[in-house]
């Protein structure tokens, strides 16, 4: 690679070119570890971060969607207004009302099993009806997962292999037919995605499933294959993989694939410290898919959060979040998933999921009484991390997304523009200094763009407050602090600083 100055370098092994920040190089290594090298340019400083404007690239992904509706505690709390500003897409229904469900889950619609599942009588959909009504009035769309709830209890009710596999599957049939064709005095919703139980390689004391992976295999078959005959436009899936059980989920596409059973889409889910985690897991998620000739099979991300604690090994905190005693510990996690940090955790997330083989995500959870719920606090009040999910929407009034070089460590971005030549970046500075960074403009846009202005959400702000930005020879410099998230727009008088409608 030649450099600015004129030398030359020659890094050793397979490495991809990022740009250069400051007077330091960025390349990224085969292990995808960003590096950096300091190095004399000369002449021009180069940019953190540089807004290809004409550079087209894949559309928006609107990965912003949540796990359950926006009405809990009884229909005392409800958040549906904040659900609509957010725009949230994709509500899968998993964990609903827990640590009490009351709707969604099998046991809870069809309550004995000894009764004939072709009966309407046999059925009470009356919670579930109102409870997907509330979902569905936010303008969302939903998966709806076929199954039951996580157990922690000592003794588990319902977790269990269904005794026959075969009614168990024609009760699922009947609850597409209530909510899709009007069956049983019910709607005509158009719920596409269907998914087949949760986590059922859960290694933790079995709170998911108490049978085999074979047993589990034999049910997603007969269940997937029932709902594919009844109506093969539906989209059927599973296996909500925790990705820490491999052998489990490597046997589940290979039965699938030996058995040549429909896989639309296939889900898993991630909680980690590091966007990196959840990049490694699509890359592999993807890999297994592609590996087993399901290459058309969508991948959904449908459980994601932050899970950062400084007390203790990050593979020891699921071990340390429930135990006596663990109430600081415990306030301390679920706390970081609301404030900046868990904020510009998401924003990062949203913005590496653009470029990264996931087709759908679901963050866990939206429900304001979960503990996991990072959006709102127990009294409904939309915190930080609400803020990232409701600011991401206003991206979508941009019709073109644009690629960007980001050429400075712990920075995560993603750009819009518009055919008018305004344009919009976002970044995370998520692992980053807290520093000034430099803005570069580059591409038709930065002829056409004569004012840039800023909102910053921070410890001390959450967006909302615009403010202007000096644009000087196609650039900006702002001080970004760690854990904050940017929203930096350039356009010009004539067609001002937003997107048009």
């Amino acid at each position: 690679m030649l450099l600015p100055s004129g030398k030359r370098l020659r890094p050793r092994g397979r490495f991809r070119f990022l740009g250069f920040g400051g007077q330091r190089l960025y390349y990224r290594t085969d292990a995808e570890r960003r590096w950096r090298l300091d190095v004399p340019l000369g002449g021009k400083t180069m940019a953190d971060l540089i807004l290809h404007s004409d550079r087209k690239t894949s559309p928006l992904k609107r990965v912003h969607g949540v796990n359950n509706g926006p009405v809990c505690y009884g229909s005392l709390m409800d958040v549906s207004v904040y659900y609509e500003k957010a725009g949230i897409p994709l509500v899968r229904l998993h964990d609903t009302n827990w640590p009490n469900p009351g709707e969604v889950d099998i046991h809870t619609i069809f309550r004995d099993m000894s009764r004939d599942e072709n009966d309407p009588d046999s059925y009470d959909f009356s919670r579930t009806d109102e409870y997907i009504a509330s979902v569905l009035a936010t303008g969302a769309k939903i998966v709806y997962r076929l199954g039951e709830s996580i157990e922690h209890t000592k003794v588990k009710y319902y977790v269990h292999p269904p005794a026959d596999m075969d009614k168990w599957a024609r009760i699922c049939v009947n609850i597409v037919r209530h909510y899709n064709e009007g069956w049983a005095n019910g709607f005509h919703y158009d719920i596409r995605y269907w998914e087949i139980w949760n986590e059922p390689d859960n290694p933790d004391r079995q709170c998911m499933w108490s049978g085999t992976p074979e047993q589990y295999y034999d049910l997603y078959r007969i269940a997937a294959t029932a709902i594919k005959a009844h109506d093969s436009s539906l989209k059927v899936g599973g296996q909500a993989a925790t990705m820490v059980n491999m052998p489990f989920t490597e046997g589940f596409v290979a039965y699938c694939r030996e058995h040549g059973l429909p896989l639309d889409f296939f889900t898993w889910h991630t909680y980690a410290d590091d966007p990196g985690q959840i990049r490694t897991n699509a890359l592999k998620a993807r890999k297994l898919l592609d590996d087993a000739g399901y290459i058309r099979t969508e991948s959904h991300l449908n459980e994601w959060n932050y899970m950062r604690a400084d007390e203790g090994a990050n593979d020891e905190i699921w071990r340390q979040l429930w135990k006596p005693g663990g109430e600081t510990f415990r306030r301390n996690l679920f706390e970081r998933q609301k404030n900046e940090e868990g904020a510009s955790f998401i924003a990062a997330v949203f913005a590496m999921l653009q470029d990264t083989p996931v087709d759908e995500a679901n963050y866990y959870d939206g429900q304001p009484h979960e503990l996991y719920s990072g959006l709102f606090d127990a009294y409904c009040i939309p915190q930080k991390s609400y803020r990232v999910f409701e600011k991401f929407e206003s991206l979508s009034a941009y019709p073109n997304r644009a690629e960007v070089s980001v050429c400075a460590e712990g920075l995560y971005a993603l750009a819009m523009t518009s055919e008018k030549g305004q344009s919009v970046l976002w970044v995370s500075n998520f692992g980053g200094e807290s520093r000034e960074y430099t803005v570069e403009l580059e591409g038709s846009a930065a002829a056409h763009s004569t004012f840039a202005e800023w909102e910053l959400l921070d410890r001390s702000r959450d967006f909302g407050v615009v403010e202007p930005a000096s644009l000087k020879n196609g650039r900006v410099e702002l001080h970004l602090p760690r854990h904050s998230v940017l929203v930096l727009r350039f356009g010009s008088p004539a067609v001002g600083g937003k997107a048009a409608e």
